[in-house]
């Protein structure tokens, strides 16, 4: 469902990807067995696969497993092995008999791949966008302005900036609003994070089917239940009679909030829930690729690292053009009551470089914060000079903090990277701003705030628009 253009291409290229490496391994064993040794063989092979599958599924273990581990329980396990074929071959027997039972079982599972690749390949998504009329405003008309800067941390852009960083349009904001200076953090994924400051209730968990339902656990409710757009901000602000435009990424925004937003547009190109494949690539880039990423992963570990690197942030950067060009676009044109953009940056991976000025792989979450002070800064001189400006309320917020933890051993982390978060420290507070109306000086709030206050301050102002007397 983060996907607003069908899965066919990849789903495809999956099937193809499996086929070949079935054929091959097929081959290679056929080859194997009529070789002398193939008793041998066969032993060496089940000293192997065991910690290589291992080493290759270290993502899916809920715990960090070092390098160093999995290669002392390789070890240990091929002298178990050598161990057994010599003083009990018997024993050495089961356990091979065991492994035949095993690989039948990943036969079974490619099985159950296909038919769920079938399926995905059969998939179609929501709407991408939708958009109905929204009649011009009066200056007067009190507006709402609510930016979500993706990952956008409190420490790098106000507490401990680094010298190396300018970020005039933050402290331009920044002059004229009020600053939460320790928000508390309501979610670690976007996912969590953007349905929970929606329905004012803090959500575990979140799921999508087949048939593009949206379904969520609550903190206090863990059954699953289907997500009700009509219990959000935005329906609440359809209700009281007020319009809303929406960009946004990565959140399925327009599926989910078709009934209740104004007009919609959201896009998600970023190649990193997908693994080495994408949507906006060739059926042949896609089949080809991970095969590229397996065998450099065998031959040349690094290289298989930067080429990863590479392909993800060559998503994010078209998801990050995308989403910019629409966010200004609808800021310039839209006469909603509620504007509401949800922005790919400063977001990993890095896809700008402060210096020049241009996008280029292979940078910082550094030149990621420069590239989100641009483009808040052309949001800016948009909206500021709109008649609307004197009446219009401005939140610029990070969803979640920097996630350090999360980018440190993935590919695309970079030396400034490590260098700026001092070894990939995590400081959990996201940016919160609030300019209120003529507010033309900073105030500060240094006590504790849940992100969740940005879901109240909304409803508020909602309430207020539609009645002005409880703004008095």
């Amino acid at each position: 469902m983060r996907s607003p253009v069908p899965l066919t291409v990849i789903s495809l290229a999956h099937l193809t990807d499996m086929v070949l490496v079935a054929l091959l391994f097929a081959g290679l064993i056929a080859i194997l067995r009529q070789l002398p040794g193939w008793t041998k063989i066969r032993w060496a092979l089940m000293a192997l696969l065991p910690p290589l599958l291992l080493a290759r599924n270290l993502d899916v273990i809920p715990f960090e497993v070092p390098p160093a581990v999995v290669l002392a329980l390789g070890l240990l396990w091929a002298a178990l092995l050598l161990l057994l074929i010599w003083k009990t071959p018997r024993s050495a027997l089961r356990i091979s008999n065991a492994g035949s039972s095993i690989l039948a079982g990943f036969a079974i599972f490619g099985l159950v791949m296909t038919w769920q690749l079938g399926r995905a390949a059969s998939w179609r998504p929501g709407p991408q966008s939708f958009s109905s009329p929204i009649p011009v405003a009066a200056a007067s008309k009190p507006r709402l302005v609510w930016i979500i800067l993706d990952e956008l941390a409190y420490q790098p852009v106000f507490e401990a900036r680094d010298p190396s960083l300018e970020l005039p349009n933050f402290d331009r904001l920044r002059s004229e609003s009020t600053l939460y200076t320790d928000m508390t953090p309501i979610a670690y994924r976007t996912t969590r994070v953007v349905p929970s400051l929606q329905l004012g209730r803090v959500i575990t968990d979140v799921a999508y089917t087949a048939s593009n339902r949206y379904l969520v656990q609550f903190e206090e409710h863990p059954d699953w239940q289907p997500f009700d757009a009509n219990a959000t901000l935005f329906a609440s602000a359809k209700q009281h009679g007020l319009t809303t435009s929406v960009v946004g990424w990565y959140i399925a925004y327009c599926p989910v909030f078709v009934g209740v937003a104004t007009d919609c547009y959201w896009s998600n190109a970023d190649a990193q829930d997908r693994g080495p494949t994408s949507t906006s690539a060739s059926y042949t880039a896609n089949v080809w690729f991970p095969l590229r990423i397996l065998a450099e992963q065998i031959v040349s570990p690094s290289r298989a690292w930067a080429d990863d690197a590479a392909w993800n942030a060559e998503g994010h950067e078209e998801a990050v053009k995308d989403l910019s060009q629409h966010a200004l676009q609808t800021a310039a044109t839209s006469q909603a009551d509620i504007l509401y953009l949800h922005l790919p940056v400063p977001h990993p991976p890095a896809v700008w470089d402060r210096r020049t000025g241009k996008f280029a792989l292979g940078g910082s979450y550094l030149d990621s914060l420069d590239y989100s002070d641009r483009l808040l800064g052309q949001i800016l001189d948009v909206l500021q000079a709109q008649p609307r400006w004197a009446n219009t309320t401005l939140i610029v917020q990070g969803d979640h903090s920097w996630r350090t933890q999360m980018w440190q051993p993935l590919p695309g982390w970079s030396a400034e990277d490590e260098r700026v978060s001092h070894g990939g420290h995590f400081d959990p507070r996201p940016v919160l701003m609030i300019h209120t109306p003529g507010q033309q000086a900073p105030k500060t709030v240094n006590a504790p705030t849940s992100v969740m206050y940005v879901h109240y301050t909304v409803a508020q102002k909602i309430l207020e628009f539609s009645n002005p007397a409880l703004s008095k």
